[in-house]
């Protein structure tokens, strides 16, 4: 039987395109958004794409910082698939690009909820559901950002901490797990720096003085999801090591893009989206 996945914050960006990958591998899913109308749109899109994968795909609202929500994503998940297999959870907030003190105390709230609170939910309810079910399963949790790595990142003071203690978090989940020897993996994934409606967003508030130099490093290290989340998924699906971090910007990928731009190849991410998110 194809692999039961829930995937949080699945209605755009980086959770959308894992939800798409699962379901082009065959895979179930259950895809989560914060609105109804998020998750709705979400499910029309795939299914557009997948009419075969209509029985396959379900959506749910969650917000992740409420563990009685996230325990409603495991049950609604396994009364339609049985049970659940893996848990992404993909869901967060990010407000970077901007110094500490022009960070608002109501964004600073909103990442520490839903990076750090939210990924504890994530744990708490998916490592008792897979235990409850008796079987194995895997927790994905999304580190990213430079502080997961301890790398000090300008402008992305508090998202940085909070993927810091997500690092830290997942590092003391998986003592717990070898410790237990129950079968249940959890891995990390960090997929660089993916141009998202979120990132565009982002890109948005810089100031026109900065906005230059961010788009040029940003053409340096981007992604597209699409070519991220095929490779992530893969990954996903054959892991079976305990504590993996999925890492898509590796060094050698770092490297071989310098070794580029050296040799005159440019390297162009964003121009694709600059006319229609008014970035030019």
């Amino acid at each position: 039987m194809n692999p039961v996945a829930i995937v949080t914050g699945g209605t755009q960006g980086l959770g959308y395109g894992y939800a798409r990958e699962f379901l082009r591998r065959g895979a179930r899913v259950v895809l989560t958004g914060r609105t109804t109308a998020g998750v709705d749109a979400a499910i029309q899109r795939l299914t557009r794409e997948f009419p075969d994968a209509a029985d396959r795909l379900a959506g749910c609202v969650c917000e992740i910082a409420d563990i009685g929500s996230v325990q409603s994503v495991w049950d609604f998940g396994v009364a339609r698939f049985d049970s659940i297999d893996i848990w992404l959870n993909n869901a967060g907030f990010a407000r970077t690009g901007v110094g500490f003190l022009e960070t608002s105390a109501a964004e600073i709230e909103s990442m520490i909820s839903a990076n750090v609170v939210g990924s504890m939910n994530a744990a708490q309810v998916s490592i008792a559901g897979f235990r409850r079910q008796g079987s194995a399963g895997k927790l994905y949790l999304t580190r990213g950002g430079g502080g997961a790595t301890g790398r000090v990142v300008p402008g992305m003071s508090v998202y940085s901490t909070t993927k810091r203690a997500v690092k830290y978090f997942a590092d003391t989940l998986v003592k717990e797990r070898k410790e237990a020897r129950d079968g249940i993996l959890i891995g990390t994934i960090s997929p660089g720096v993916n141009v998202t409606e979120g990132l565009l967003r982002e890109m948005q508030r810089v100031p026109e003085s900065r906005r230059a130099q961010a788009m040029k490093q940003l053409n340096f290290v981007g992604e597209h999801v699409e070519t991220t989340t095929p490779w992530i998924v893969d990954r996903i699906l054959s892991d079976k090591r305990q504590g993996n971090n999925i890492t898509w910007l590796t060094t050698g990928r770092m490297l071989s893009r310098s070794l580029a731009m050296l040799f005159g190849q440019k390297r162009d991410v964003i121009s694709r989206y600059e006319s229609s998110r008014g970035l030019t």
